[in-house]
Formats: structure tokens, sequence, C-alpha cells
């Protein structure tokens, strides 16, 4: 039962809370349903504060109804946002506190209100983080399914067409024939074609950013693999103004790579390959366009739908999106990562 004058200080405390943190924490505000989310939470955290204070039972924590950390993974908001919310909450609600419980010491009323706080966050983080977690786990293990495939449909091929090759030269010089000299130089030419689709397995396995920009990444990644006969482009903007975090650029880069390689492996009959990475406005837009054959984005084809899938898992890890845009003309897919802001 809330004591006389509690629910005067609580509307006002939670007032001025959510009006600061639409300026700090403004993706916590952005509609109404989040709005009115935040009210609930700071008005439960004062209602618990108030009860601990004056030693009522049960002193519990409030319930955190919604698994609010996994919500806000989905949804982009980085957690940055919410550990700003609630230092503003604790900084908001202190003084207005410690004046209505006048009979206790500030230090026990700032104790209190930061353990009912910690109660609240510390179970979100822990969701945000295990969305997080799986998030990874699933590009990790699409990637898997990606060697798989590639190592089923490539390398086995070639070593299969090659031991054929092998075990006919065998077979005429068993019957006292002569071997067919050509046939022995297309299983050696299969046999080079299998082993440099292993290094550049290898290679794409092992490849980071590290301290390259990922415009230079890319770059050289498109000097690597892009064919003879294929125009390339490549145009960066704002990356040397603003150094992506090493997590973004890391993930990013993996995004981009894997649209390019999609576009070289299945863009048919495309002649230009354009790749754009724009920073600024605090959003990282990477942008990957072929003139190819393009593909029906309706039609379920696993060997690009579990791809696409897996480059969206990546992207919402980092609080970003991937658009699609697929038909005749060609493919367009289209990176948005938020960013930091400077000195967060």
């Amino acid at each position: 039962m809330p004591a006389p004058g509690d629910a005067e200080v609580d509307a006002a405390v939670v007032a001025d809370f959510v009006a600061e943190v639409t300026v700090v924490a403004p993706r916590l505000s952005a509609d109404q349903a989040r709005i009115e989310q935040m009210r609930g939470r700071a008005a439960a955290v004062l209602q618990v504060v108030h009860a601990r204070l004056r030693g009522l039972p049960p002193p519990e924590a409030p319930s955190p109804g919604v698994d609010v950390g996994a919500v806000r993974a989905r949804t982009g908001i980085h957690p940055e946002e919410s550990l700003r919310a609630a230092g503003v909450l604790f900084r908001q609600s202190l003084p207005p506190l410690v004046q209505h419980h006048p009979e206790l010491p500030a230090e026990r009323v700032a104790l209190v209100l930061h353990e009912v706080i910690d109660e609240l966050v510390v179970p979100a983080a822990v969701s945000y983080v295990d969305v997080l977690l799986s998030r990874i786990s699933d590009a990790n293990r699409d990637e898997r399914r990606r060697v798989a495939r590639d190592l089923h449909d490539h390398t086995s091929h070639g070593i299969g067409a090659a031991i054929q090759g092998v075990d006919l030269a065998l077979h005429l010089l068993a019957t006292g024939q002569t071997p067919d000299v050509a046939r022995l130089q297309t299983t050696r030419q299969v046999l080079l074609d299998t082993l440099n689709d292993v290094r550049g397995m290898a290679t794409r396995l092992r490849d980071v950013v590290g301290q390259r920009s990922l415009g230079r990444a890319l770059q050289e990644y498109l000097d690597f693999t892009a064919p003879v006969g294929l125009e390339v482009t490549l145009v960066e903007e704002g990356e040397a103004d603003q150094p992506l975090p090493a997590h973004v650029k890391e993930e990013s880069y993996l995004i981009v790579r894997e649209a390019v390689r999609n576009s070289l492996v299945h863009g048919a009959g495309a002649t230009r390959l354009d790749v754009a990475v724009v920073v600024g406005g605090g959003h990282l837009q990477a942008t990957v366009a072929d003139d190819g054959s393009g593909f029906d984005p309706t039609v379920v084809d696993t060997t690009r739908t579990v791809g696409l899938a897996s480059l969206r898992e990546r992207a919402e890890g980092l609080g970003g999106s991937v658009a699609l845009q697929a038909g005749p003309g060609g493919v367009r897919l289209e990176l948005t990562v938020p960013l930091p802001s400077a000195g967060a």
C-alpha cells in the first residue's frame, strides 16, 4: 500500500525521467508503446524502493513482464541506450527520494535505489546477450553448412572426376594400351582447379579486416576474386573521417563479402558489379549490386535463402538490417548498421 505522497513523488520522477530519456536514448522512446513501457518500469522501481526503505515485506524487485532485453535485441536497440536510461533513472530519482524519506541517511536511499535498478537491468542484459549469442551461433552454423556444401559440390566432385581419370589410365596400362594423354592433362587440370577451390575456401575462412579499413579489405577481396571481363567499382565515403568499431567492421565485411560472392557465383550474365561503403549520419550503409540474371525471391532456393538468412542474422546482431531487391535485371543488397555516437 503506497504511503501518502508516494504517488506525487513517483509521478514527477517518472515524468522527468521520460523527458530526459527521450533526449539521451531516443530509440527507447521511438513510439508510444516503448514510452509506456519505460513509464511502467520506472514506476515499478520506485514502488519497490519505497517498500524496501520502509522495511515492508515483500521487498521484491519489480516483475520484468515481457523479456525486455530480448525484445530490445530483436528491435536493434543498443544496450548503451538501456544503460543511459538506467543512469537517468538513478539521477532523477535520488534527490526526490532522499527528500521523501528524511528519516533515512541519503547513503541508504542511494544503495537501495541502486540495488533495485540493478535487479531490473541485469536480467535484461543477460537476455540481450542470449539473443546475440543465439544469432552468432546461427550464423556460424550457416557458415559451416555453406563450407560443407562447397566441399560436397566442388571439392568432392573434382576429386571424384580426377579419380576416374586416373583409374582409366591405370586400366589402359594394365591391359597393354597407351593412356590418353589429353585425358591425363584434363585430369591434372581438374586437380589443379580443385586445389585452387580448397585454397580459396581456406583464405575466406581466415580472412579478417584487422587493421585495414572496411573499404580497403573489400577492394583487396574484389581484386582477388573478380573474374577478368567483369567491370567492378568500389565507392568509399566517410570511413576515413569516422573509423568503424572493430566488431562492426569485421561483421560488415563478412556480410558484404558474402553478398559479393553470391553475385559472382549466381549472377549469370553479369557485366558489372558495383560496391559502395558509406559512413555518415550515424550509420554505415553498404551496397552490392550486379546486373546479372537475378532471381525470384519468392521462389525457395536453398542455395540462396540459407545464405541470405545468415546475412540478415549477422546484420541484426549489429542492430542493423539487410534489404534485398532482386529481379530479372539483377540483384541489389543494401546493409544498414547504426553506429555508436562519438564519445559513447
